[in-house]
């Protein structure tokens, strides 16, 4: 997801959600922002639990439009308290994309969805690029778009992720909402940063690529 790939300081009370994961061996992480709602400080055990909640939520509603070769192996979460704190969270991961397709041979390759909000900059769209492409989630004879049945399939289960995200509650997290954080403004830094909500989801047509987010380039 663009632009949360940055490590800079999220608004009070935002967290900073990385799933982490291989396809054929190769490494892809999918960044996440939310704004969670306390009446009081959040305390690490509900930290956790929302985070197991969350990583949960993304095999089940993403994870479904994943090859078997896609597996999960961590979720971190950091939490940015109110007075310049940081509280982190750390939660393995197992099992393995549930598709049922077969991957097209390019770890590169990627279904990429778009999520949509009230803001708009140019380039600068809040983006998840999802790890593994089957070989029936192509238009037959194409070899770069995602056929209309997939790509709708893969739009619903997005916004049921947001869904499923903006439900979240436990103990001092009393409300969830799914978003990003912008952290310039015109080329100036926000400060502090601003989060906000994401509204929907689509997903485009054309495969994406992750490009660097398998490695480094090996020469």
């Amino acid at each position: 997801m663009m632009p949360s790939m940055s490590t800079r300081r999220g608004p009070d009370n935002s967290v900073r959600a990385a799933i982490r994961g291989t396809i054929s061996g190769q490494p892809w992480v999918n960044v996440f922002h939310a704004q969670l709602s306390t009446g009081s400080a959040i305390t690490q055990a509900d930290l956790d639990s929302w985070l197991n909640t969350f990583q949960a939520n993304y095999k089940t509603r993403l994870g479904a439009h994943q090859p078997a070769t896609v597996a999960f192996v961590s979720a971190q979460a950091t939490l940015y308290t109110p007075n310049g704190g940081v509280l982190q969270s750390s939660v393995s991961m197992t099992g393995n994309g549930t598709s049922g397709t077969t991957e097209i041979k390019d770890a590169s390759a990627c279904k990429v969805i778009t999520w949509l909000s009230t803001v708009y900059w140019r380039g600068g769209k809040p983006r998840t690029y999802l790890a593994g492409v089957g070989d029936t989630d192509l238009i037959a004879g194409s070899n770069h778009q995602i056929g209309s049945t997939e790509a709708t399939s893969l739009t619903t289960a997005a916004a049921n992720f947001r869904t499923d995200t903006n439900a979240q509650a436990v103990g001092t997290i009393t409300g969830t909402s799914f978003g990003f954080v912008s952290f310039f403004t015109g080329k100036v830094a926000r400060t502090p940063a601003v989060f906000f909500a994401i509204t929907g989801a689509k997903v485009h047509p054309r495969i994406g690529t992750q490009r660097r987010r398998i490695g480094k380039w090996i020469l």
